[in-house]
């Protein structure tokens, strides 16, 4: 059994040795490493060549920047390895990662086609453990139809929608290489939450999944000019109005609970961050200003249909679809007061 370790490289010079170090070091030694150096304009493109020049698992690809779907989109597609699992280049991993994930499929009773750790958030004085919710385990089709797809994307039981039972992120699922090159992001365009369609699309396709919180991963919360220190900005842009048209084209008519939670998932995206606007210090006002442009922006209120929604959610929307935005701001910041108390 081979993996292929796949990992994106743009402006993480500070990291990426500690990064590929990790790799190098696992204690499961079938793999190969494809460094996708996506036109990264620092000491990166040197870096990834000098570690192919030292060890032959290394292989390296250089790219004109594309964003992160297009690196990963190109590792996809020239990974030889049965299995494909991820590192972002400013991460690292534990040394027994690889060991861990080949024992889970060597030892299933039947042929897995993922499996799903659990990490740790790195911050600089300390560390936070990031768990999936849901019972260890094997996870057959039946099971995961009945326990993981339900809640995959949006959760009503949680209340407006928030949260899920599995962590999305890429880099805690080595995945089948088929499976990968079926459900690969064709748009590009998409620069936010990237890990999210490949993520769901894979996993809807799965018969069979081990599901664990063993901690094999690291997941650097320090450095500021990453994906996710960048995205805290807006959850109403344009790359996020590319992200949730997509999925709705690439996966409606999948299961009737699964086209609720697509409507559901832009309604999250609206209303979290009409509640984050709401909590900064420029004001209501401001607030229902960045609302009125994000929504512009993004198109979001495009892909909702109040057709399904429960009450609540379906009056706020409806209220931003007529553009009272000053009405619905209302009802998120007393959403808001009344979660503080």
């Amino acid at each position: 059994m081979k993996f292929t370790v796949i990992v994106p490289v743009y402006q993480v010079e500070d990291y990426l040795e500690k990064c590929v170090d990790s790799i190098l070091a696992q204690t499961y030694t079938d793999f190969e490493v494809i460094l996708v150096d996506d036109g990264s304009p620092d000491r990166c493109p040197q870096i990834c060549d000098a570690y192919k020049e030292k060890d032959p698992r290394v292989r390296v690809i250089h790219k004109p920047n594309g964003g992160l779907v297009s690196a990963r989109n190109a590792g996809i597609f020239a990974a030889q390895g049965d299995y494909i699992t991820y590192v972002d280049g400013d991460d690292w991993v534990k040394p027994n990662l690889l060991e861990f994930v080949a024992r889970r499929f060597e030892e299933s009773p039947v042929p897995l086609d993922m499996v799903m750790f659990a990490s740790e958030n790195v911050f600089r004085d300390h560390t936070e453990l990031m768990l999936n919710k849901v019972p260890e385990g094997y996870y057959n089709r039946k099971r995961l139809e009945e326990e993981i797809f339900p809640y995959l994307l949006s959760d009503r039981r949680k209340g407006y929608f928030i949260g899920s039972q599995v962590q999305f992120h890429t880099w805690n699922k080595p995945c089948r290489r088929e499976l990968q090159r079926e459900h690969y992001v064709r748009d590009e365009k998409i620069r936010m939450f990237t890990d999210v369609p490949l993520t769901c699309e894979c996993l809807l396709d799965c018969q069979n999944v081990y599901i664990s919180n063993e901690v094999l991963y690291c997941y650097n919360q320090c450095n500021v000019n990453s994906i996710l220190a960048v995205g805290k900005k807006s959850y109403l842009t344009e790359s996020f109005g590319h992200l949730v048209a997509y999925m709705q084209v690439r996966m409606r008519g999948i299961s009737p609970a699964f086209d609720l939670q697509l409507n559901d998932y832009p309604v999250h995206l609206i209303i979290r961050n009409a509640l984050w606007e709401l909590q900064k210090d420029a004001g209501f006002s401001e607030a229902v200003k960045k609302i009125r442009q994000g929504l512009k922006q993004s198109g979001m209120l495009r892909y909702v249909s109040l057709k399904g929604l429960p009450r609540n959610p379906k009056i706020l929307i409806l209220l931003f679809k007529l553009h009272f935005d000053h009405a619905a701001m209302l009802l998120c910041a007393k959403k808001l007061k009344k979660s503080k108390q």
